[in-house]
């Protein structure tokens, strides 16, 4: 797919006056948080509100303060959790904050697009049912075969056994 960066503004939570420009934010789905660099962040007031662990691409192990700030790419605005990010951190845009911007990745552009909608997942059935009917079916998985969460294995269907004829 390719990479692509957008730049953006950072608001500070309580005090919408107080903003910053980001002028490039690598756009990552691969990651869950938006990670803007630690002295953006103090230049607005924003608070660390909690310390969190994060997993690296690699595998290694990291914390970093994390707070709250409003997110404002072009049209789009939303508020979410922001990682305060140390030196030698990269400069992220998380897929929470694309969700909550209403805004999806044109790959082959290496753009971002607006949706008309937040996106929902919705379970269609096949058959006779008309596809923008509702339905609510109920779902369990057992993983790898045996075990899991027990309450998944209490709502999985029972099988049906036969026995063979001697």
């Amino acid at each position: 797919m390719g990479s692509f960066t957008v730049g953006c503004l950072i608001k500070n939570h309580v005090d919408r006056e107080k903003t910053v420009r980001i002028p490039r934010l690598m756009v990552d789905t691969g990651s869950d948080a938006t990670w803007i660099p630690r002295k953006f962040l103090a230049e607005i007031d924003v608070k660390p509100e909690k310390r969190s662990v994060f997993q690296l691409a690699n595998g290694q192990y990291i914390y970093r303060d994390v707070g709250y700030a409003v997110i404002r790419v072009s049209d789009s605005e939303t508020v979410d959790e922001v990682v305060f990010a140390e030196q030698g951190d990269m400069s992220l845009l998380g897929s929470r904050a694309l969700e909550g911007l209403l805004l999806w990745i044109d790959a082959k552009g290496k753009r971002l697009v607006a949706l008309d909608a937040h996106p929902v997942a919705k379970v269609v059935v096949p058959g006779p049912v008309s596809p923008d009917k509702d339905k609510y079916l109920r779902i369990a998985a057992i993983i790898q075969g045996q075990g899991g969460p027990v309450w998944a294995a209490e709502l999985a269907p029972k099988r049906k056994t036969r026995r063979k004829k001697s």
